[in-house]
C-alpha cells in the first residue's frame, strides 16, 4: 500500500521547509496531501503562496507521516492551533512518524510533552524553549523513535530525505537524493 503524509501550512510557514520535503516526497512516491489551516491559499514568511489541496479541517484520513515546518509566525500559527494539537496527540499514541523542523519542534511538539526524554534539534535560540527533559542535538536532523526534528530552511533537504528513508526505505531515499544531485 502506498505510503502517505500530510504537511500542515500556517500563514507564515518557511516555505524551504515545506516545499523541499513535499516535492522529495513526490519524487519518492509518497502520497503527501498539503492541508492548509484557515485557508486553502496559505503565505509563506517570504511572501510565497501555496496553494493547499484540503483544509486541515476536512482533512479526514491517518497519515503515515505529519510534517510540520517552520518559520514565524508559522510555527506560532501551527502551536495554537487545537486542530494541530489533537492531531500531533493522535499520531503520537499510535506511534506513526512526526516530523517538525525549524521554531517547530520547540513552539508546537515540546509543549505537548511528547519530547520527554528524547534527544531533539531546532532553530538556533529555540533550544531555551526545550524543557529540562528532552536533550539538545546540535544536529541538522535527529530521529528519536517515531519523531524527526530538524534545524531550519538549510536542513530542509536532509529533513526530507530522512522522512522518506522511513516511509519508503534508505535506498529509495538514495536513489531521489542521487537523481537530485544532493551530495551531502
Amino acid at each position: 500500500m502506498k505510503k502517505t503524509a500530510l504537511i500542515i501550512l500556517a500563514e507564515g510557514f518557511e516555505e524551504v521547509e515545506a516545499v523541499t520535503p513535499i516535492d522529495i516526497l513526490k519524487r519518492a512516491g509518497v502520497d503527501i496531501k498539503i492541508a492548509g489551516l484557515g485557508r486553502l491559499t496559505i503565505k509563506g514568511a517570504h511572501g510565497i503562496r501555496v496553494e493547499c489541496d484540503c483544509l486541515l479541517k476536512d482533512y479526514k484520513n491517518f497519515p503515515d507521516a505529519l510534517i510540520l515546518p517552520g518559520g514565524m509566525p508559522g510555527a506560532e500559527n501551527l502551536a495554537s492551533s487545537v486542530e494541530v494539537k489533537d492531531l500531533i496527540l493522535k499520531m503520537h499514541e499510535k506511534k506513526k512518524l512526526i516530523a517538525a523542523i525549524c521554531a517547530s519542534p520547540a513552539l508546537v511538539l515540546a509543549p505537548l510533552t511528547i519530547l520527554k526524554d528524547r534527544e531533539a534539534t531546532c532553530f538556533p535560540g529555540y533550544e531555551k524553549s526545550l524543557p529540562a527533559s528532552v536533550k539538545f542535538v546540535k544536529k541538522d536532523v535527529v530521529q528519536s523513535g517515531n519523531i524527526i526534528t530538524s534545524r531550519g530552511a538549510g536542513t530542509a533537504f536532509a529533513f526530507g530525505l530522512k522522512i522518506t528513508q522511513n516511509l519508503v526505505g534508505k535506498s529509495i531515499a538514495d536513489t531521489v537524493a542521487q537523481q537530485m544531485l544532493y551530495t551531502n
